[in-house]
């Protein structure tokens, strides 16, 4: 497991867009948003955790950075920009930012100092089991799962914790899996397959999903949170 020394989100800001917590979503601990191989040299890959649009890139020497999808100087999605070496280009003004966070340029005015306070705002992130995790403020290292082969995330439009639960209730040999809360509505199931059968895992997953998008609220546990 490597962590990243990009930064640390500051969970004591409470910042305006801060979600409301729900079940299957709390601060303090960590989540897997991505697999390792879904963010290349060279691309930013997007996701969601706990209704926060993310940002997922790697710097030249790999590390991971997770930022909120968001350029700080009009809003649009950084996802949309482009790695060049170890910055992030916005796509609209071409601000650069650098590993960290930290503005280093902006073309309309090149003379410039940037001033430290323009940054893009960073989450934690770490390595571990062939994927990527993030969260608000978590604690320790990410969970410790077995050796295996990343599987396809499946996203499930029900719940993190009424997926979680659908998780728990079931026998799963051959896999380690854990939940990633997209939103309050909607998660994605990520994991390894411990035995490497990629398709077999899939083909229960895909069940499970099906089993548990169309039971309604009710039969899944009822909605958490509610």
């Amino acid at each position: 497991m490597s962590a990243n020394d990009g930064g640390t989100f500051d969970a004591g800001a409470r910042p305006d867009f801060w979600p409301d917590f729900w079940p299957g979503f709390s601060p303090g601990d960590w989540y897997a948003i991505a697999a390792d191989h879904d963010v290349i040299p060279g691309h930013i890959y997007r996701t969601t955790l706990g209704g926060h649009d993310l940002a997922v890139w790697r710097t030249r020497d790999g590390t991971v950075q997770i930022w909120r999808d968001r350029c700080p100087h009009r809003g649009v999605r950084l996802s949309l920009g482009e790695v060049a070496g170890d910055e992030l280009r916005c796509q609209y003004h071409a601000w650069r930012f650098a590993r960290g966070g930290a503005c280093t340029y902006i073309p309309a005015q090149p003379a410039m100092k940037v001033p430290g306070t323009i940054h893009a705002e960073v989450w934690p992130a770490a390595e571990a089991g062939g994927l990527i995790w993030s969260g608000i403020d978590p604690q320790g290292a990410p969970p410790a799962l077995p050796a295996g082969t990343v599987v396809r995330a499946l996203p499930v439009a029900r719940p993190a914790a009424v997926v979680a639960e659908a998780l728990a209730e079931t026998d799963w040999p051959g896999l380690a899996l854990v939940v990633q809360p997209a939103d309050a509505q909607s998660a994605i199931v990520r994991g390894v397959a411990t035995d490497g059968d990629c398709l077999a895992a899939d083909r229960l997953l895909r069940a499970l999903r099906r089993r548990i998008e169309q039971n309604g609220p009710e039969q899944n546990g009822g909605e958490r949170g509610a």
